[in-house]
């Protein structure tokens, strides 16, 4: 029997489209875990993901945007499978390489992104996407957010954690020059240019703007957390 291929149309926005930092460059995909940790605790971080999602042994979670899979492979010893999807070969093959070093058999993973990625499995209990969605313009986010609900089971819960401004539009250019510079001071030059790569090629957007989209494709907020600067964390349940 033929099967035949998927036909993406011609509106459709291209994930692969190189905004921002290039993820797919394997020289940065291989510095990647040096670079975040000096103002990111992997493990702490994945912790407290499993413990708000209640992740438990049976249960199966998506990673949308795994990158080099910082969340999924502690995910894997928690629960019974982990989907993990990212767009960048290069950081795939990192968590790829991560998941063999730890033995881990219960990681599948897809080189995909919000919009492409294709769930053919059962529904799953949650989702996480970690500082991954603002590579979309608002309109896909939306459709991307929606996409997510429709591959969770009644009650699954979906863990959004982004970069997401909650300052007054009148204070834009003080806020992110404070971001810039805070940036430089904790994590060096390096991270303040890339901090200025996302703020003038990438999607980061409003609070405002995230919550309705949350809660018009049919999501309830239970928890809408800021623990970092210029970051928020939401997690929502599907109804």
């Amino acid at each position: 029997m033929n099967r035949k291929k998927a036909v993406v149309p011609s509106w459709q926005y291209d994930e692969r489209a190189k905004t921002g930092v290039d993820y797919e460059d394997t020289a940065i995909a291989a510095e990647y875990d040096n670079q975040h940790s000096r103002f990111r605790d992997f493990e702490k971080d994945a912790r407290m993901v499993i413990q708000r999602i209640d992740l438990q042994p049976e249960h199966t979670v998506i990673d949308l945007g795994c990158g080099t899979g910082a969340f999924v492979i502690p995910a894997a010893r928690s629960c019974r499978k982990v989907f993990a999807v990212d767009i960048s070969p290069a950081m795939l093959d990192k968590c790829k390489e991560k998941a063999r070093k730890a033995g881990l058999g219960n990681i599948e993973t897809h080189c995909a992104g919000f919009l492409s990625y294709k769930h053919k499995g059962d529904p799953v209990d949650a989702i996480v996407s970690v500082v991954a969605l603002h590579h979309l313009p608002d309109f896909w986010k939306a459709v991307a957010l929606k996409r997510m609900y429709n591959m969770l089971k009644p009650g699954g819960k979906l863990y959004l954690f982004d970069v997401i401004f909650a300052f007054p539009v009148e204070s834009y250019q003080s806020e992110l020059d404070n971001w810039v510079n805070g940036m430089g001071e904790k994590a060096g030059q390096s991270m303040a240019e890339e901090t200025v790569i996302h703020i003038r090629d990438e999607y980061s957007t409003f609070d405002w703007i995230i919550d309705g989209m949350i809660e018009r494709v049919g999501f309830k907020i239970e928890q809408k957390l800021s623990e970092l600067p210029y970051c928020l964390t939401y997690v929502n349940v599907r109804l």
